[in-house]
């Protein structure tokens, strides 16, 4: 069950190819459309998650004319070792063991470690797959913090008035968050039929809308009640933060996140059409340099706080990061997996949690130790749990080893 569920987009690989190909033997359309389902062969993928802002259309998130810095201090892990199934190794194992594209750790604000792989380097722009799921839960945070949405409590209608009528009709601000609208979108829980059908019909030919298509699955069980982890859901709160704010989600975007913190390097986020009507994908596919999503969760460690400024309301980050209900519990979200569920984050009994996109990206936060970790991987599945095990396994050693008392 862990393998199915996590893989968020793990089979539009295969998906997408399919549904080109039952769309190819019926409706012919341009190259340009057969190009982007072919990006998804398997053999393309190491090139694919490093170049997704130039095959699918895309809307700029401009950097920060001057860019923060990250200090960067040497040796600090040069005796560091992890130990996964028996064996003790270096932090350079997680690229002999795996297929790491990128990995960067900051302890205390500070890189410690840093190092690329395949063909990438710090300019490169990695696909976060559902990583940016945790980002768009964050834009919603700001729209409270400015007063744009009243409470979580409130709900989806209120704010888009087009979900009335549709099984999101009732489902309020927080059950989408925590992925627990009742709304029935791959039933068994993984990136099955609904992922594949909304993404090869949206960003791969263009035919229809993300917005309307998330909005039109039925509902399954009452909101607030089951979780179900599903990119759809993802996509109506980025649909919340749009409509409350009157700006496109790269441009609030940019002016909450991208351009305060001082990122390096523009971002570029996928849309469901191109065009200036083209709508941000909320639950995948955003691309960015991996100093600056190492810079998003040390933001996120440090409690929404930048350079001495509150940005975030007060206390979201505690909130996102909390299991409230039973259905979200360690150990319940899925059978076999020790994870709670927050806002559109993932959170772990030792207090750590993460954002997880498919094929291995991360972005790892443990607060208590001041420790962020992100990583980009090209895995050959979705979900590959040994690489997930091994990864935790490093981290973990990690916060350890680098909070050691001083000698």
């Amino acid at each position: 069950m862990l393998r199915i569920t996590l893989v968020a987009l793990g089979a539009l690989a295969v998906g997408v190819l399919a549904g080109v190909g039952v769309y190819r033997a019926v409706v012919p359309f341009p190259n340009d459309a057969i190009a982007r389902g072919e990006a998804f062969e398997p053999e393309n993928a190491v090139w694919l998650y490093q170049h997704m802002s130039e095959v699918y259309p895309t809307r700029h998130v401009p950097r920060a004319e001057v860019s923060a810095p990250l200090p960067v201090i040497e040796g600090r892990l040069e005796e560091f070792t992890y130990t996964h199934d028996g064996k003790q190794q270096p932090l350079d194992a997680l690229f002999d063991n795996m297929e790491t594209t990128g990995l960067l750790v900051l302890h205390k604000g500070n890189i410690v470690y840093e190092r690329y792989a395949r063909g990438a380097d710090a300019g490169t722009l990695f696909a976060t797959f559902s990583a940016v799921k945790s980002i768009t839960s964050t834009l919603v945070g700001f729209a409270i913090g400015d007063g744009l949405i009243d409470s979580v409590e409130d709900p989806l209608e209120k704010y888009i008035p087009a979900l009335t009528g549709t099984a999101y009709e009732g489902v309020s601000v927080r059950h989408a968050l925590q992925m627990s609208s009742g709304v029935l979108f791959d039933a068994d829980g993984a990136a099955g039929e609904d992922t594949v059908e909304v993404l090869t019909q949206t960003m791969v030919l263009g035919n229809k809308r993300i917005n309307e298509m998330s909005a039109s699955y039925p509902r399954a069980h009452e909101p607030g009640t089951v979780f179900n982890y599903n990119t759809s859901e993802t996509q109506i709160l980025l649909w919340l933060v749009k409509e409350v704010t009157g700006k496109q989600p790269a441009k609030y975007l940019e002016e909450k996140i991208w351009r305060p913190l001082g990122m390096d390097h523009d971002a570029a986020w996928n849309l469901d059409n191109p065009g200036p009507d083209g709508m941000e994908i909320g639950g995948a596919f955003f691309n960015a340099s991996l100093r600056d999503l190492a810079r998003f969760g040390l933001f996120i460690e440090q409690d929404g706080i930048w350079n001495g400024e509150q940005l975030l309301p007060a206390g979201w980050v505690d909130e996102a990061t909390r299991i409230e209900e039973p259905h979200l519990d360690y150990g319940t979200v899925f059978e076999g997996f020790d994870s709670g569920y927050g806002y559109q984050w993932w959170v772990f009994p030792d207090g750590s949690f993460r954002a997880s996109g498919a094929y291995g990206q991360t972005i790892y936060i443990d607060r208590d130790k001041d420790l962020v970790v992100a990583r980009t991987s090209a895995w050959p599945d979705g979900y590959v749990a040994e690489s997930d095990l091994e990864s935790r396994a490093a981290f973990a050693a990690l916060a350890d080893f680098l909070n050691q008392p001083a000698e």
